[in-house]
């Protein structure tokens, strides 16, 4: 006697794997994307950002003012294209911030961010402004703006806004 099959076991699928699955949620796009090997692309904020912080770039820590002539510097050598580079200000440092994120940090800190940013980054980043001789800071481990003397040491992260053309038009015919 021949045997056949159902149709109830022809419609069963496999079960997807672990590995399948984890590949699905994958497919979203995806907030921070590599443009080349310097710089990264925030889709949420159209922000660019230095991929690797002062300390990750040069092994050496800066004061807020030596902090803001790294980032000139960068602007003369025209690093990932532009030459607008700057600090970023306190909302742009803090949408860094996301606690689901847990990337080793400098002394093995825990540091906040996602981890398209490499490893090894220092805890703190300076950022735009001033209160005196007093200048903020992001604590990427805590998730707080700190306040500090501007010749103490730490790292920078620099950043640039995304130009958005206002008027796009086509190009002419002739």
């Amino acid at each position: 006697m021949e045997e056949s099959s159902s149709p109830e076991a022809e419609s069963q699928l496999p079960a997807k794997t672990d590995q399948q699955l984890a590949e699905k949620k994958d497919d979203k796009p995806k907030r921070f994307v590599e443009k080349g090997r310097d710089v990264v692309f925030d889709t949420k904020t159209r922000l660019y950002w230095l991929k690797k912080d002062s300390w990750q770039d040069k092994g050496k820590f800066y004061n807020w003012h030596e902090a803001t002539e790294f980032a000139a510097k960068k602007n003369m050598r025209k690093i990932g294209g532009f030459d607008d580079w700057r600090l970023p200000n306190v909302d742009e440092a803090t949408s860094l911030y996301d606690e689901n994120f847990d990337v080793p940090g400098k002394g093995g800190t825990s540091l906040h961010f996602d981890p398209i940013f490499p490893e090894g980054a220092f805890k703190t980043g300076w950022i735009a402004g001033d209160t005196s001789t007093r200048r903020p800071r992001f604590d990427y481990s805590e998730g707080k703006v700190v306040s500090v003397e501007e010749y103490s040491f730490g790292s920078v992260r620099i950043c640039r806004k995304d130009v958005v053309s206002k008027h796009q038009s086509a190009p002419r015919r002739k």
